[in-house]
């Protein structure tokens, strides 16, 4: 049977590891490790904000800093996320040209989320789902499905990045909602409105004390099933370490933190006008468009929100949209065209967002009939 290397991980922060996972993509795509899972458990909360969250307004920054939250960007897809001390995160870091990774990050969710729902559902004895795009749900007590964790996944040239996360414990709601301010589209496909009745914990679900070592073996249990592999303990290899090393300051710079934020652009002429849309791709992201129109072309277009898309480096389908828009005219079906174009490039993904919703959306916001 297969075997693929286990590290049980409890000295990193979560916003931390926003090191962690470039360093073990790095290290997967060179060859240098086998594929890998890893179990994570935090010593004091943090923040991550994903590759596409603007940290401007996908989260109150000012809130975070005033009260000494650590925040670092990462390399994943998906929205903000808190992890405190009653929170897991699990990664799977595995070679593209494995057989048993899916085609595509929908898939690569599908059969991973099913199986770990799966596995609560058996282990605790209740009601636990995969619901489209990336959440494991939790039936609760009102019949009402809440969110126990949010993951994230891209696929890179040789190498992809799982990550599924649980909220074990009961959090801090209010701190959590202080730090996190998604916008009220964020709820449209969902029946509730605010993010304390979005999400839950599993200790609440199932009604009882859990040890976060239960929940490791449930991961480990299904990983193993729904993959056929074996999983075997390990550690770090010292190439890692000094990667680790290697990128930290690249990781936890201000220029990279701050990349998807309107800050970018330095000053802005003053005859460009600036527009901003959101909306809520049905299961899917919540997606944030910018446009900065001059003369009748886009000066610039700025897309951020809780995006799965794929790759991430050296460029992302995001990135590459965004520099040919630059300086065309304001023209859906000249959008569509350029968009398509960049969507059907080898490896490129953008979960549940066409090119024709994008050119659409995009051409809304421009011609939209004031600043917003």
């Amino acid at each position: 049977m297969e075997r693929w290397r286990f590290l049980e991980v409890d000295w990193l922060s979560y916003a931390e590891t926003a090191i962690f996972r470039p360093v073990l993509m790095r290290a997967r795509s060179e060859g240098i490790i086998p594929d890998t899972v890893s179990f994570c458990t935090f010593p004091r909360p943090s923040l991550i904000t994903t590759f596409f969250n603007d940290p401007e307004k996908d989260i109150n920054l000012d809130f975070c800093r005033r009260n000494k939250i650590p925040v670092f960007r990462t390399i994943a897809s998906g929205g903000p996320i808190f992890g405190d001390t009653g929170y897991i995160f699990t990664f799977l870091h595995l070679g593209r040209d494995n057989p048993k990774v899916p085609p595509s990050p929908e898939k690569m969710f599908e059969k991973t989320l099913r199986g770990i729902a799966e596995g609560i559902s058996e282990y605790f004895e209740v009601e636990c789902r995969f619901r489209p795009l990336n959440d494991l749900e939790l039936k609760c007590e009102d019949e009402i499905w809440r969110k126990i964790g949010p993951s994230s996944c891209f696929y890179e040239e040789k190498a992809i990045q799982m990550g599924s996360g649980i909220q074990v414990k009961p959090p801090d709601l209010e701190l959590i909602a202080s730090a996190i301010t998604p916008p009220a589209e964020k709820f449209e496909d969902k029946p509730i409105s605010r993010i304390q009745e979005r999400i839950t914990c599993l200790e609440r679900g199932v009604g009882r004390n859990i040890e976060l070592q239960e929940i490791k073996e449930i991961y480990i249990k299904q990983i193993e099933r729904v993959f056929e592999v074996e999983l075997v303990p390990g550690e770090l290899t010292q190439r890692e370490k000094e990667y680790f090393q290697e990128m930290e300051k690249e990781y936890t710079s201000e220029e990279f933190f701050m990349e998807r934020s309107e800050r970018r652009f330095g000053k802005i002429p003053p005859d460009v006008t600036r527009k901003m849309i959101q909306f809520k791709v049905p299961e899917g992201p919540l997606v944030r468009i910018i446009t900065f129109t001059q003369h009748n072309r886009l000066w610039a277009v700025l897309i951020s929100g809780s995006i799965h898309a794929s790759p991430l480096r050296p460029t992302s389908p995001i990135h590459e949209i965004e520099k040919a828009l630059k300086g065309q005219p304001i023209d859906v079906h000249l959008f569509h065209t350029i968009i398509e174009e960049v969507m059907n490039r080898p490896h490129f993904n953008f979960a549940k967002v066409s090119a024709e919703m994008l050119a659409r959306k995009i051409y809304e916001c421009a011609i939209s009939p004031s600043p917003s």
